[in-house]
């Protein structure tokens, strides 16, 4: 038996290194492959097939989405069916919420999910006003999402993916692989974006960054391991290790998040600032974006050179590359720098 134990480790080794690859390297089917893939196994031996017709699932009264197509075909033994040239709509504690058409769709009936290949979507609500804007958007390599700057002012939300699916358990939508979400002077870049269908709140994974572009500034950048968007107070919260850059600066905390409607960022836990020759932290801090300011607060530091500052609160202004005080503090500036 002992004989026996390194050989099955071995083999144990070998089998989770060939799964590793596997789920690294090896191309897997996307959701638009799998759609085709099923329309063409299915034209031969699908148990019904219809032109012109509607699905939707309800419980009681409430419906979960429906779906039109011009032509479907249904496999019982599989549980799918197929469409083709499909419109639809999602709705949200019963209510229409996303308007959407596409080229071909498939339905899981056993598993109760949808899976859309190159759908185009929209606010209901805001239909009127997007028609002209829809009439020009064109396919392209990434899924690009767009939200209005502030929640509910001007337009309302509308998406070209390249992929989409949705599943009852959990009523959200997810789009994968090359993520753009614009909402104002924000724009997120994921490898995968899952939201509810009024887009209320999203999520952004897979390597996220957030790139800010505010007017007369130059853009900042920030990454973390996950991004949440709550797009009904437009605060945009960075999770796992958010790092935020403007040029050379780079700024690090525990936690950051971004308030839309004050232009600023706020950072908490050990923020620590470096900037050619600036180092500067406190317990908590925020960034005037706009104004390419930093204040930080709780035993704030910093120090430029030789100079040194202490306060409840130190500011440091990334266009001017300065440090200075806010209220009272501390100041140590070494004889040789002081003027005769």
């Amino acid at each position: 038996m002992n004989s026996l134990r390194p050989i099955l480790i071995t083999a144990a080794l070998i089998l989770t290194a060939g799964l590793f690859y596997w789920a690294l390297f090896v191309p897997k089917e996307d959701i638009s492959q799998r759609i085709y893939r099923t329309l063409k196994e299915q034209e031969g031996r699908a148990d019904l097939s219809f032109n012109k017709v509607t699905f939707e699932e309800a419980s009681g009264s409430r419906k979960y989405w429906q779906l039109a197509a011009e032509s479907a075909i249904v496999n019982k033994s599989t549980g799918l069916a197929a469409l083709k040239n499909t419109h639809g709509l999602f709705f949200k504690n019963g209510r229409p919420a996303l308007k959407f058409r596409s080229p071909a769709a498939l339905w899981d009936m056993k598993k109760k999910e949808i899976y859309l290949d190159q759908p185009l979507g929209y606010d209901l609500n805001s239909e009127k006003q997007l028609i002209g804007l829809l009439k020009t958007i064109r396919n392209g390599p990434a899924s690009v999402f767009t939200l209005p700057a502030a929640y509910r002012h001007g337009l309302g939300y509308w998406f070209r993916a390249n992929n989409l699916s949705w599943k009852l358990a959990d009523q959200q939508l997810i789009c994968t692989g090359g993520i753009v979400l614009n909402k104002g002077e924000v724009t997120g870049y994921a490898d995968q974006l899952t939201g509810d269908v009024e887009f209320k709140k999203v999520l952004l994974d897979g390597s996220p960054r957030v790139v800010i572009a505010p007017p007369l500034a130059a853009p900042i950048t920030v990454e973390a391991a996950q991004f949440e968007l709550n797009s009904a107070a437009d605060v945009l919260t960075a999770r796992g290790n958010p790092v935020v850059t403007w040029r050379t600066a780079r700024v690090t905390a525990q936690t950051a998040g971004y308030w839309q409607a004050d232009k600023k960022i706020k950072l908490a836990g050990d923020v620590r600032v470096s900037y050619e020759d600036i180092s500067a932290w406190g317990a908590a801090a925020n960034y005037l974006t706009g104004k390419e300011l930093i204040i930080l607060s709780g035993e704030a530091r910093a120090e430029q050179g030789n100079s040194r500052l202490s306060s409840d609160q130190v500011m440091v202004s990334l266009k001017d590359r300065k440090i200075s005080l806010l209220g009272k503090g501390k100041v140590v500036i070494p004889a040789a720098e002081v003027s005769p």
